[in-house]
């Protein structure tokens, strides 16, 4: 049986914007004690002056949710979903940079 999903209220996020801590924590499936563990390992930037007011990048999510989806469905812990995504974010730069370097020599022949 497939699950439905309503969707009730659509908010657009730019990239400059800053998210409560609480709102970042449900839209990745994460708890704030997973936010400040990060805050620990230098993945995440929030400010604010105490963990219950911390605010974080927008640009932050989309690692929080890929971290948070690691945590949830697969029982990662907090350092080895921040390894894992920063490891595939270092594969994709290594495949962008092979991809231009094929180009350049497509190029020169």
């Amino acid at each position: 049986m497939s699950e439905v999903t309503q969707l009730t209220q659509v908010q657009l996020i730019a990239e400059g914007d800053w998210l409560a801590v609480t709102e970042i924590c449900r839209l990745c499936r994460i708890d704030a004690a997973v936010v400040y563990e990060l805050s620990e390992l230098g993945v995440v930037a929030p400010r604010g002056r105490a963990p219950t007011e911390w605010e974080l990048p927008a640009s932050a999510l989309p690692r929080l949710r890929i971290m948070g989806r690691l945590m949830h469905d697969l029982g990662v812990n907090a350092s080895g979903a921040a390894l894992a995504v920063e490891l595939l974010e270092a594969q994709r730069e290594l495949e962008r940079r092979i991809r231009r370097l094929e180009r350049l020599a497509a190029d020169e022949d």
